[in-house]
């Protein structure tokens, strides 16, 4: 059984980071994992993760998906399994990556299979809102808060899908943080201009702007956000735009929580994935090759718990 176990190896997927301190921190979730489950846990960025120096990251190179399905290490391994480290189904998860999947399943000699687990957020789960909320307590009782006005933050998206994402955890948290603060809205970091993507409003930057002019001394930016980065890192956008704001507006106090990924609850939610699909829960199975070695089917098998994608995306 415990070899069975460590013969079991995961991805651990984020959106990939310049930032070193983002590649650490998936690093030591999936060390967590790992020693948790036993199985193989290997932590990678979709993207950019690989082009850190490794004298930044204790030594150890930072690797990417993308780099490593067009490498030869990756033409040795016959099943792939994807543990997403995003909230919501972006187009990261629906198109990008399993259009590479796909591509690296066809090419091979022999039989190749991959699965998407889900994302953290699953509609009514309300886990990523109870760890807001706490993150949010927190900084009120350091701060001497009184009654804040509460903003939770996500980056932005094109893709209404994971915006309701943000509005189910939104409406969670109001819901735990109603007695305890002064006013509530979602809002974003950045968004596309086009009015096709206004289901993104307010911008954070507004938001601060309007709090202001409603008299609102104590505003708290609950941030949706994972690990750091240029976005949520120390001195990301997310800083840069609340530190202008203070700047321009001397009376008003704006706090950040802390971020997400290293909380007990979202390593349960993904302790939760993986224990569902090695109990065969989730299967997104593809390129079932025939003897000469060419693609014959494609199936989708339907589960009540694993990452669904059309054929069509797949």
């Amino acid at each position: 059984m415990q070899n069975r176990l460590q013969e079991r190896k995961y991805f651990l997927v984020d959106n990939g980071s310049l930032d070193p301190e983002a590649v650490k921190n998936l690093r030591l979730i999936a060390d967590q994992l790992q020693k948790e489950t036993n199985f193989n846990i290997r932590p990678m960025g979709l993207m950019h993760s690989h082009k850190i120096p490794p004298s930044s990251l204790d030594g150890i190179a930072g690797e990417s998906i993308d780099a490593f399905l067009r490498s030869e290490e990756a033409e040795e391994f016959t099943t792939i399994l994807i543990l997403p480290f995003f909230f919501g189904p972006s187009r990261a998860f629906t198109a990008w990556l399993p259009e590479r999947l796909k591509q690296w399943a066809e090419k091979g000699n022999k039989a190749r299979s991959y699965r998407i687990l889900d994302c953290l957020h699953q509609k009514g789960d309300d886990r990523i809102a109870r760890v807001l909320a706490e993150h949010s307590m927190q900084a009120i009782n350091e701060t001497e808060m009184q009654e804040p006005y509460l903003a939770l933050v996500d980056h932005g998206t094109p893709v209404r899908e994971v915006n309701f994402v943000r509005e189910e955890i939104g409406t969670q948290l109001q819901a735990i943080m109603s007695n305890k603060i002064k006013g509530f809205s979602t809002c974003c970091m950045e968004r596309r201009p086009e009015k096709k993507y206004d289901f993104n409003e307010p911008l954070l930057a507004t938001l601060l702007d309007e709090c202001s002019k409603k008299g609102m001394e104590d505003i708290l930016v609950a941030q949706l956000f994972l690990s750091p980065g240029r976005h949520a890192g120390k001195n990301g956008d997310l800083a840069r735009i609340c530190s202008i704001f203070e700047q321009q507006n001397s009376k008003v106090r704006v706090i950040r929580t802390e971020l997400l990924g290293k909380h007990p609850l979202i390593r349960e939610i993904l302790l939760d994935r993986l224990h569902a699909d090695f109990e065969g829960a989730g299967k997104l199975e593809l390129s079932d090759k025939g003897d000469d070695g060419t693609c014959t089917d494609v199936e989708l098998l339907k589960s009540p718990k694993g990452f669904q994608l059309p054929l069509s995306e797949v």
